[in-house]
């Protein structure tokens, strides 16, 4: 029990801080940070019922993120509330598991040799609403489009100032592609993911003057597309991709003779054993487990993963993507926790 008592209190413990969440509890006891409370005080403060707010501390002072003293009083520091305010991204960390915790017998019955090959997006009706309130949270935190436009360089400030065409596959809920428009209102964008209803809601909800969205397969970009790009930007969907390969074949082809593309994904290493090193990447390869691998599996896919690294990334990229040393640059410092991949085509965006 020494390696899996704590494993398993902080896996009741990650459950409590999500319900103090929808609760409103963490906001409340930022507001006041150090204080001590009574669970009267604290509920009323919170809008809440008494009892409900008692055996919440119950689990979180056993836990060791609250602290209770006699009386009984409960207080909590400055940094841990602060750390689960709504626009904090380690939150998010903690509310992905409502996403995975419930798939638990179908990711099991996956294993076996006769199970299922995963679960599709379809058994993921909250991973776009989960994926919109990340996005948010971190360009929030980001200054996001500005901070990551200025770190790719000027000649992407300046293609977009001018006016350039831009493309963004597996779009999402839009709010990349929506941060850029906005910014950049002489570009033109064409945004585009697999999920319908995705899309749908973007046109009702996202419409913007210089931006179109369209249902279409990252995996097989159309053939008109070709070489009518100036800049391509992917975020975070690689990975979760059946079949990356195809997709990373088409990044050159869909270029203009001058063009770029910039890629985010997680920054891990390829290699397990280096990044078991790290504790926090248990976390990456959950969410894979639960998610990015089982749904690209699910159709037939290769299964990258989440933490497919960066050496792999290059690897493809060199390999299926056809993409030359000297043609990728990749930048591991800027956003927190990604590597951002830079391919320049021809003379990049300086033409």
């Amino acid at each position: 029990m020494e390696t899996l008592g704590p494993i398993l209190v902080g896996g009741h413990a990650s459950s409590a801080i999500i319900a103090g969440h929808y609760a409103g509890l963490w906001t409340t006891l930022h507001a006041s940070p150090g204080k001590k409370w009574t669970f009267a005080d604290l509920a009323e403060a919170a809008g809440c019922k008494e009892r409900w707010v008692r055996e919440w501390c119950g689990v979180l002072s056993c836990a060791g993120v609250l602290q209770l003293s006699e009386g009984p009083m409960v207080s909590c520091s400055e940094d841990i509330s602060g750390a689960l305010l709504p626009d904090s991204e380690l939150l998010c960390f903690y509310t992905c598991l409502e996403f995975t915790m419930d798939k638990e017998p179908k990711i099991g019955a996956s294993f076996k040799k006769d199970g299922p090959l995963g679960c599709p997006y379809s058994d993921y009706p909250n991973f776009h609403p989960w994926m919109e309130n990340w996005t948010r949270v971190k360009n929030k935190n980001t200054n996001y489009p500005q901070q990551f436009v200025d770190s790719v360089g000027p000649e992407l400030r300046a293609a977009l100032n001018k006016g350039i065409r831009v493309l963004e596959p597996g779009c999402g809920r839009g709010l990349h592609v929506k941060g850029m428009a906005e910014a950049f209102p002489n570009s033109t964008f064409i945004a585009f993911d697999i999920a319908e209803e995705v899309i749908a809601q973007n046109k009702e909800e996202n419409k913007i003057d210089n931006i179109e969205y369209i249902v279409n397969d990252f995996c097989n970009m159309p053939e008109e597309w070709n070489g009518t790009f100036d800049y391509l930007m992917i975020f975070d969907c690689m990975h979760d991709l059946p079949h990356p390969a195809d997709a990373m074949k088409g990044l050159k082809r869909v270029l203009k003779e001058d063009g770029m593309v910039t890629m985010v994904d997680i920054n891990t290493s390829t290699d397990m054993v280096k990044e078991s090193k790290n504790p926090i990447s248990a976390a990456l390869y959950n969410i894979s487990l639960h998610h990015c691998m089982s749904v690209s599996l699910a159709m037939e896919g290769v299964g990258l993963g989440a933490c497919w690294g960066v050496e792999k990334a290059l690897e493809m990229l060199r390999e299926q993507g056809g993409w030359k040393e000297e043609e990728i640059s990749v930048d591991l410092e800027s956003i927190v926790r990604h590597a951002v991949y830079r391919l320049k085509k021809g003379k990049g965006l300086c033409a």
